[in-house]
């Protein structure tokens, strides 16, 4: 086994991936992530639920926000 310091590992890492081939990557990923099916259902879930609570919580509080607006 070779051992290899941390310097020249740093170096080999710093020389196979620049800076612009990094962020091309991550941004691949984001990018087929976001893209996908799944994403999609499960952001349209969420934010029917959001509303859903919204709604309830309004309805359920009608008489304390109601009197607030009509003054």
């Amino acid at each position: 086994i070779i051992m290899v310091g941390k310097k020249r590992i740093n170096q080999i890492i710093k020389e196979e991936l620049t800076k612009s081939e990094v962020n091309s990557m991550i941004k691949s990923k984001f990018d087929s992530e976001f893209s996908s099916r799944d994403f999609e259902k499960r952001v349209k879930e969420i934010t029917a639920g959001a509303i859903s609570e919204l709604f309830k919580a309004l309805w359920q509080r009608d008489n304390f926000w109601k009197t607030s607006v009509t003054r």
